[in-house]
């Protein structure tokens, strides 16, 4: 018997992005249950601290193959809601178990100093301005939906000059000064300290995305999984996601 009382483990994948708030909630609940929290990192190509180009090959990088391919855990965190959705389609993700912990709002990222001086979305919509945008996970398409608000999506899209493999690359491109910004969330500051700076945008000019956990169609350990799905959702989680620059809900 397990010193949980034979409960089990709950085996949980996280995106990496998400998983540093995940780590200390998993800490806690540990300690107030016994049981234990095994976590998985996202460990594709995309997830490698470096500023990897999308191709033809590598803009197709699956979060969902990844969990499928492994069948081997409880839970999933996913960075955008519609990752889950697509889950439920593909009978990854068991339809109706999901929680959403927090949300993260979307900002500008530059590398650190910001050489080009930009503020703001419309310095961004300068001619001349090299902008990076990712095609997959968490980040894709919101550069438009930030940017439909203000109508600039045509001026926009002419400066992007680098289609980031994942928020991961997104980051490592900044960090590494190959462009001068970037549309990323205003958690990011946690994850390169002192190679990038994150400027919040006007909260009229916001997207937030929400960051969930869903139960897997596969999951072994069901039972717990859910009450550490539960768990995810309450203030003693939320207050590591808010500590990390989430948005948490107030009740």
């Amino acid at each position: 018997m397990s010193e949980n009382g034979g409960k089990g483990a709950v085996s949980i994948f996280s995106a990496k992005a998400c998983a540093a708030p995940l780590e200390k909630a998993a800490k806690l609940y540990e300690e107030k249950t016994g049981v234990k929290i095994e976590i998985s990192v996202c460990s594709r190509h995309c997830a490698k601290p470096e500023a990897q180009e999308a191709t033809g090959e590598t803009g197709g990088d699956d979060f969902l193959l990844e969990i499928s391919d492994a069948g081997i855990h409880d839970l999933a965190i996913a960075g955008a809601e519609y990752l889950l959705d697509d889950g439920e389609i593909r009978k990854i993700v068991e339809r109706g178990q999901r929680r959403t912990i927090g949300y993260r709002s979307s900002a500008i990222v530059v590398p650190a100093g910001n050489p080009a001086n930009i503020h703001s979305i419309e310095d961004m919509a300068k001619p001349g301005v090299k902008l990076a945008v990712s095609v997959i996970d968490c980040l894709k398409g919101l550069w438009e939906d930030v940017c439909g608000r203000l109508m600039l999506v045509d001026k926009i899209q002419q400066n992007i000059g680098y289609y980031a493999n994942g928020c991961v690359s997104i980051v490592e491109v900044i960090a590494e000064g190959k462009v001068d910004a970037a549309f990323g969330w205003g958690s990011f500051g946690h994850l390169e300290p002192g190679r990038i700076e994150v400027i919040e945008l006007p909260a009229e000019q916001q997207v937030l995305r929400g960051t969930g956990v869903g139960l897997l169609s596969f999951a072994k350990n069901r039972e717990e999984a859910i009450k550490f799905m539960d768990f995810l959702a309450t203030a003693d989680s939320r207050q590591f996601y808010k500590e990390f620059g989430w948005i948490v809900p107030e009740n």
